[in-house]
């Protein structure tokens, strides 16, 4: 996402400023100075490394400088943790990916962008509404949409069409198939397998790179030796343990970020900590 980002930034105008992590999170009082006479503040939760940023102290900070509060989000962790607009998030931005639809390496994924009503008619797309024609039956028409994107191009919110509809309604059926209760389940499934891969992989001698860390999906492990070559021992017996963080992260040579979805077993835990331990 930070890549995207300085991608597009310099075409607009815009600085962009990375605050680094601290043992895993970011320091609220670093993001509130960086933030002086920002736009926004955007972060990730949870973030890159899994870890549970401590959100609500962010946002204040973003809304401190006034600037706008941008999480973005996996969809699936909101079926555990609080909801970005509870805690003062102007927007809130994801990919669907997770939910509802399949890997595609690289190809075709779904976005979502949820806004406060302040910000309505400044998204790009249309929204539809519910009305009745004059016989009383129910009908939906367009009832806010930005003129610019039919008669000034140059001015408009969208100027790209896409059709993801397939894709997107993959994960409408996903997301009610499971409803509130559901999509609890698969965060509550997520957050007991994370669990307990860590406390086995903990038990063979393999260290965590942030020990005192809430994960939500992922996690980070040292293992010992150059994760690379690691990485290629284990897909050599069968298993794809994660991503080497040496190539995003200074110091981070031998880790390996861990990722452990509701796809997952119990099973599957234990042959990755055999393939990684060994």
């Amino acid at each position: 996402m930070r890549q995207v980002v300085k991608t597009y930034a310099p075409g607009f105008g815009l600085q962009v400023v990375e605050v680094p992590h601290r043992g895993g999170t970011t320091d609220p009082d670093e993001v509130r100075r960086a933030a002086t006479d920002a736009a926004c503040v955007i972060f990730q939760q949870p973030n890159f490394f899994g870890c549970l940023e401590p959100a609500p102290d962010l946002a204040a900070a973003a809304n401190e400088a006034e600037a706008v509060a941008i999480a973005h989000v996996d969809p699936i962790s909101l079926g555990v943790l609080e909801a970005p607009g509870n805690y003062g998030c102007g927007l809130a931005i994801g990919e669907g990916q997770g939910a509802g639809n399949y890997q595609s390496f690289a190809g075709p994924h779904y976005g979502f962008l949820a806004a406060r009503s302040e910000f309505t008619r400044r998204m790009p797309g249309r929204i539809v509404g519910e009305t009745v024609d004059a016989a009383g039956k129910r009908g939906y028409v367009l009832t806010l949409q930005t003129r610019e994107q039919h008669i000034r191009r140059e001015k408009a919110t969208s100027n790209i069409t896409t059709n993801q509809t397939l894709l997107a309604l993959a994960g409408l059926v996903y997301l009610s198939w499971l409803g509130p209760q559901g999509l609890r389940e698969v965060g509550e499934t997520c957050m007991s397998l994370g669990r307990y891969a860590r406390e086995r992989l903990r038990e063979t001698g393999v260290e965590l790179v942030f020990p005192e860390r809430t994960t939500f999906k992922e996690f980070a492990v040292r293992v010992g030796r150059n994760a690379k070559e690691a990485i290629r021992q284990a897909r050599a017996q069968g298993v794809h343990p994660g991503y080497a963080l040496g190539r995003d992260y200074g110091g981070l040579d031998d880790a390996i970020l861990v990722a452990v979805t509701e796809r997952r077993t119990a099973a599957d835990v234990d042959r990755l900590v055999e393939v990684l331990a060994g």
